[in-house]
């Protein structure tokens, strides 16, 4: 993670290295299989109502802007899972994680689909 150095000048001089705002180039390359794994364990951790959700889809989309994400949610399994909770739960963790994660690029030849 890259920091910056940053100075506070007042009553008492502080130096402090704070994390720097992430860019879409900070993201961490992630594989489909992977990043679907991250998100249903994190969306099973997010409630006890959401321990029998069973898993997501991710496809991967053309970016519209610079710092939009290059995957999106194609389909939800929410096996016995309480959709509701599961349904607030998954918003939240997807919009943090298309922040922080990009798809890798496909390679061909490999068990990642093309499209998804």
């Amino acid at each position: 993670m890259a920091y910056k150095l940053t100075i506070v000048v007042g009553r008492d001089a502080v130096l402090a290295w704070l994390p720097k705002k992430k860019s879409a180039g900070d993201r961490s390359s992630v594989t489909v299989d992977d990043l679907q794994s991250a998100i249903t364990e994190a969306v099973k951790k997010a409630d006890p109502d959401c321990e029998a959700f069973i898993g997501v889809i991710v496809q991967r989309v053309t970016p519209k802007a610079q710092l939009d994400a290059n995957w999106a949610i194609k389909g939800v399994r929410f096996g016995k899972a309480d959709r509701e909770k599961s349904r607030k739960a998954l918003t939240t963790i997807v919009e943090r994680m298309q922040r922080e994660f990009v798809l890798a690029p496909h390679v061909p030849g490999s068990a990642d689909k093309l499209g998804q």
